[in-house]
C-alpha cells in the first residue's frame, strides 16, 4: 500500500462525531490510521469507519467494524 496521508470518516448510529477528535485528524501512515479507527469504534455510536486517502477525490482504503 503507498505511503500518504490518511482521513477517517465514521458511520454512527444518529448524531455526528463533532467530539470525536480521531475523526478529524489527518494521519501520516495507515497504522496510525488504524489505531484512530480502532479509537473511534471504542464509542457506542460509530457503526464503522472509513479509511480514506486525504485527497481529492477520496478514495477508499479500507472500511473497519
Amino acid at each position: 500500500m503507498s505511503q500518504g496521508t490518511f482521513r477517517l470518516i465514521a458511520s454512527v448510529k444518529r448524531g455526528s462525531v463533532p467530539n470525536m477528535s480521531e475523526a478529524w485528524q489527518v494521519y501520516d501512515t495507515i497504522d496510525t490510521a488504524r489505531l484512530g479507527a480502532a479509537r473511534l469504534l471504542q464509542h457506542e455510536r460509530v457503526v464503522r469507519v472509513m479509511v480514506v486517502h486525504n485527497e481529492s477525490p477520496r478514495s477508499l482504503v479500507e472500511w473497519l467494524q
